[in-house]
């Protein structure tokens, strides 16, 4: 894979022809592995999450750099989110195309391959210490010097990526002070038993030429998505039985506690229901489809509709969340384009990337739906105080769409 300085040099090569920031663009490009420096949180130190692994890609490790710049798309502008883009890129070409060259599985076993053509196994990252030899050689090569480890010494610096942590990223223990501290050259040139400067810079000529093709490809991309209508589906209670299961495990809950009163009313913020979260989260998440829902959405994907599912789960209070939906939606025949997890704001979410319809259960999200242009459907019992599209019945759906369109048309 890839370190810091490969993805730097790239950055830079590739930035001759855009002329961004170059200290955002590297700051950029390096953040995706800044998961492994987050301390105590849980899904947002996945580097599933930073890296968009597409797990419905069976063969190996797929970083779906398209579903970044789809959904990031119109901050592309801003050399950080560009950066990290050029990342997610340069891992994929690198996993396919670099990494074989050097890395094999030989009875079961990681090794890697050294310049006399033997076999070492790759026993405590063997193969990362030898390449920090070379990423010493290219930080002086490609003239890479240190980088800014505070945010406040970042002019315009930006964040709001949802699968990042910056916290991982700045401060004394963050990525960019790693990466001062142990990627820096010095006086003495260390000569790695595994690669050569020179095919370093070769590969690095290679994975630009890959990048600009892709960056053609992705604008190509974007424009057929665009014509598309995006349909917007919230998972939890519209998609997924999700208040059933809420209420089977508060059952058991409360024979569990037999102290607790099953007749009160607890808010949010009682205690009671924080023990209640923290026991039964992870099984609360992965309820039963609704029914006929998961036919309905291969139907409207079969007719070119975009279908992405929502939800706004805090990614940081489960263990790998997207990783488990997908899983759980293969085991139930569901289908759909992209899953947005931990958005700050689903209104803003769907004003951001027009959507065109949103269907959700909660009559808030419906209405702020409707203040940004997105026809919404609010599914589950008939509320006699709404007046807009409703149905509990997905079957429906479709019928109501093609309302929808007929009308806008």
């Amino acid at each position: 894979m890839p370190s810091a300085r490969i993805h730097e040099a790239i950055a830079r090569e590739i930035n001759k022809e855009y002329n961004m920031d170059d200290t955002l663009l590297r700051i950029g490009t390096v953040a995706p592995d800044c998961w492994r420096n987050v301390e105590t949180e849980s899904g947002v130190k996945d580097k599933y999450l930073t890296h968009f692994w597409d797990f419905r890609i069976k063969e190996g490790e797929s970083n779906n750099y398209e579903e970044f710049y789809l959904k990031y798309y119109a901050q592309l502008t801003n050399p950080f989110y560009f950066g990290y883009l050029l990342h997610l890129i340069t891992d994929q070409y690198w996993k396919t195309y670099i990494d074989p060259k050097y890395f094999f599985i030989d009875n079961g076993i990681s090794k890697v391959k050294l310049k006399d053509g033997t076999l070492r196994e790759d026993k405590d990252w063997y193969s990362y210490y030898e390449e920090l030899k070379i990423q010493k050689q290219l930080c002086k090569l490609y003239d890479l010097g240190k980088l800014p480890t505070e945010i406040a010494d970042v002019p315009n610096f930006s964040c709001e990526i949802d699968e990042l942590n910056i916290k991982g990223l700045f401060g004394p223990h963050g990525t960019l002070s790693y990466i001062n501290n142990k990627i820096m050259p010095n006086n003495t040139i260390e000569i790695s038993e595994v690669f050569d400067l020179d095919d370093f810079t070769k590969y690095i000529d290679e994975t630009v030429k890959f990048i600009k093709k892709e960056l053609i490809n992705l604008k190509q991309i974007k424009l057929e998505d665009d014509k598309k209508i995006k349909i917007a589906v919230d998972i939890d209670d519209t998609l997924l039985c999700t208040k059933e299961l809420e209420n089977y495990y508060w059952n058991i809950f409360l024979k569990e506690n037999p102290h607790i009163n099953p007749n009160q009313e607890y808010t949010w913020e009682n205690p009671i229901i924080a023990q209640f979260w923290s026991e039964y989260r992870e099984r609360m998440a992965f309820g039963k489809p609704k029914e006929n829902a998961p036919v309905v959405l291969n139907n409207l994907l079969s007719k070119n509709f975009r279908i992405d599912l929502l939800s706004a789960r805090p990614l940081e209070k489960y263990a790998s969340l997207k990783k488990k939906l997908v899983e759980h939606f293969e085991s139930l025949d569901i289908n759909y384009s992209y899953m947005n997890l931990g958005f700050r704001s689903k209104k803003e979410f769907l004003k951001y990337h027009k959507f065109d319809i949103l269907i959700d259960n909660e009559l808030k999200n419906i209405e702020e739906a409707k203040t940004v242009g997105v026809t919404p459907i609010l599914f589950g019992s008939f509320n006699p105080d709404y007046s807009g599209y409703q149905t509990s019945n997905w079957n429906e759906i479709p019928s109501i769409i093609e309302d929808i369109l007929d009308k806008r048309n």
